[in-house]
């Protein structure tokens, strides 16, 4: 099927019918709740191979660098899938898409269960990685359908905190069920799960308050809705947004925080630990606050990015010029914890994707805006990895620092461009525009005083 001659859903020009659902109601909640569930289904999925990793090298006989594979497979699947998940979803709806995500997931993780050999195996693990790629966005797409303007920012941020509990039961929980019932029964049971939960999405979820997704008679190619997308100033800023503050502490909560700290500073493991732990907890925290702060005063959302990509550039900098690369405890700790407010801090990129589209634009603006952050996320990881081999394999203090130059200098870039993405203009009387919702150049979409169909508060 062509997806250029899909039609496009038609905007919803007129509030929700009488039998519709108010914005923000019971029922917008229940929605939220169940999307916000099949986004922790994803997450388990995502994390579930990281406990399971000793258990899979006995299983088909590899060794480490093949186990790697399926990391890095699931990953290259998730980005390469952001933008045509962005596409389907605004052509689809995200009902459809949720419940196809949750069924292509259940499908990889019982092939991951029965697999005993690598060629299986990797193709479970893809096919978990396409239904995660098909979850976040069209959960972004739920929100900004059901809730009022001044709630998608703050339900953002509790999407991504519900993420996070997702990982949380993908560890201990996982490995119990791994050492009592066996590798089988524990990722068939998975999977089941996920396709129980797929007939809970589509009996409850629905596209719109109003009832399904209206759809219009006009047909535009996907290459016409991708150019109208990226030309709004709004996009262009929330995906370098998303590029300088999501990717860094992904870089050190994933991979190579724990060797800095304890091989290249000499840190002792538990104190360790113990930072990342604080780095991981600190989202929870100073997500729904940003989110609360960017719902409740939009104008403020761009000087709030502005200080938060210029402290992250800034503190990256010093670890990497710091002399003789040995960054003391403190400083190293308040490295971490930067870099999660930074994370925290990235939920509001799709906030200013959203205000700069038409909503039948929503899912792939969020697409692009997504492949900012994961895209610096995978370069900055593997470039360290190569740099450290490059530097003789040594994990020490100036390893590190040529180790670490890669995302320094990526973060720097994001946060100039954000600065001047959304600087204040004089044209517009010193208001933000990005922040008004009013971008340049692209479509225009109005500031609050007169918000769009979707944006009634």
């Amino acid at each position: 099927m062509n997806p250029a001659v899909l039609t496009a859903p038609r905007t919803i020009t007129s509030a929700p019918k009488a039998t519709g659902h108010p914005l923000g109601g019971r029922r917008a909640w229940s929605v939220w709740a169940v999307a916000a569930t099949v986004y922790l289904t994803a997450f388990f999925h995502r994390t579930s191979l990281g406990v399971a990793s000793l258990a899979a090298q006995q299983r088909f006989g590899i060794d480490a660098t093949a186990l790697s594979t399926f990391a890095i497979l699931q990953l290259g699947v998730y980005m390469a899938m952001q933008i045509p998940s962005g596409v389907m979803a605004d052509r689809f709806g995200p009902r459809r898409m949720l419940g196809i995500a949750l069924l292509i997931m259940a499908l990889g993780e019982a092939l991951f269960a029965f697999a005993t050999t690598m060629p299986l195996a990797v193709l479970g693990r893809a096919l978990v990685g396409l239904g995660d790629a098909l979850t976040f966005i069209n959960v972004i797409r739920l929100i900004a359908s059901w809730f009022p303007r001044r709630r998608f920012a703050l339900l953002i941020a509790l999407t991504g905190m519900t993420g996070a509990l997702g990982q949380i039961v993908g560890t201990a929980p996982l490995s119990a069920a791994l050492r009592a019932f066996g590798w089988t029964p524990t990722f068939l049971g998975v999977g089941l799960v996920s396709g129980l939960l797929s007939i809970v999405v589509w009996w409850w979820v629905r596209d719109h308050p109003g009832g399904p997704m209206e759809r219009s008679i006009a047909r535009t190619s996907v290459l016409t809705d991708l150019r109208a997308v990226f030309a709004a100033r709004g996009t262009r800023a929330g995906l370098w947004t998303h590029f300088a503050t999501m990717a860094s502490f992904m870089v050190l909560a994933t991979l190579w925080g724990y060797p800095y700290l304890v091989e290249g500073l000499g840190m002792a493991p538990g104190t360790a630990r113990l930072v990342l732990t604080a780095g991981a907890a600190t989202p929870m925290v100073a997500s729904p606050l940003i989110g609360w702060l960017g719902g409740r005063r939009p104008d403020l959302r761009g000087r709030l990015i502005i200080g938060v990509t210029g402290v992250l550039a800034v503190a990256w900098l010093i670890a990497i010029t710091w002399p003789g690369g040995h960054l003391p405890g403190p400083l190293a700790g308040g490295l971490v914890l930067i870099s999660a407010v930074g994370s925290a801090a990235s939920m509001l990129a799709f906030d200013f994707a959203r205000d700069a589209n038409p909503p039948h634009r929503g899912g792939i603006a969020s697409g692009l805006v997504n492949v900012g952050g994961f895209s610096a996320a995978v370069t900055g990881s593997l470039s360290a990895g190569m740099l450290l081999d490059a530097t003789g394999g040594h994990y020490n203090a100036g390893a590190f620092q040529v180790a670490f130059l890669p995302i320094t200098a990526m973060v720097v870039i994001g946060a100039v461009r954000v600065a001047l993405l959304l600087r204040r203009r004089p044209a517009d009387g010193g208001r933000d525009q990005v922040s008004r919702g009013r971008t340049s150049p692209g479509p225009a979409v109005p500031p609050p005083a007169a918000p769009l169909p979707m944006d009634r508060r």
